[in-house]
C-alpha cells in the first residue's frame, strides 16, 4: 500500500513541541512530518517509504518504519542527522505529512488546529531532473549500510 501524502503551512510555530509528540506516540500504521522544503520530489517519497517497509521485514536493526524512512529520505545514516536534516524545526515553514491511516491524519489536524494550513497544490519543487542522481544514490548508501 502506498502512502497518502498531505501538504500543510505552519502558521505558528508554537505547534511544533505538539507536532514532535504526536510524531513520538503510537498510531494504527505509519505517519511522518517532514520539512517540506527537504524534498525534491514526490517520487523521493514513495521511494523511501517503499524501501523503509522492505527493510523493517528484514533487518533487525530497524524497529520503526518511520526512522528508517527519515533516514533513507534525507540519505543520513544517522536517526538524529536524518532528524536535523529533514525533520520539522523552527525554520520549518511547510510540512508534509506522509501517512496511511486516515484515523491518525484526522487526529493530527485536530491537534493543531488552527496552526496549519491546508495547501492543495504541491508545495516540493520539482528539481528531480536536476537531484535524483545525488538524492537516490545517498538514498542507496543508507539501505547498504543498515
Amino acid at each position: 500500500m502506498s502512502p497518502k501524502v498531505r501538504y500543510y503551512n505552519l502558521l505558528a510555530w508554537e505547534c511544533l513541541s505538539s507536532i514532535r509528540g504526536f510524531l513520538g506516540a503510537s498510531h494504527n500504521d505509519f505517519f511522518s512530518a517532514i520539512d517540506a522544503s527537504k524534498v525534491i520530489s514526490i517520487e523521493q517519497i514513495t521511494i523511501a517509504y517503499d524501501r523503509a517497509k522492505r527493510l523493517l521485514e528484514h533487518s533487525e536493526k530497524i524497529k520503526r518504519t518511520e526512522s528508517a524512512f527519515l533516514m533513507l529520505l534525507t540519505g543520513e545514516k544517522q536517526i538524529s542527522r536524518a532528524q536535523e536534516e529533514g525533520g520539522i524545526s523552527s525554520s520549518t515553514k511547510s510540512i508534509i505529512v506522509v501517512y496511511i491511516n486516515e484515523g491518525d491524519i484526522l487526529e493530527f489536524e485536530d491537534l493543531c488546529s488552527g496552526k496549519l494550513e491546508v495547501t492543495p497544490d504541491n508545495p516540493v519543487p520539482e528539481k528531480a531532473l536536476d537531484m535524483d542522481s545525488v538524492v537516490f544514490t545517498r538514498m542507496a548508501k543508507v539501505e547498504l549500510s543498515i
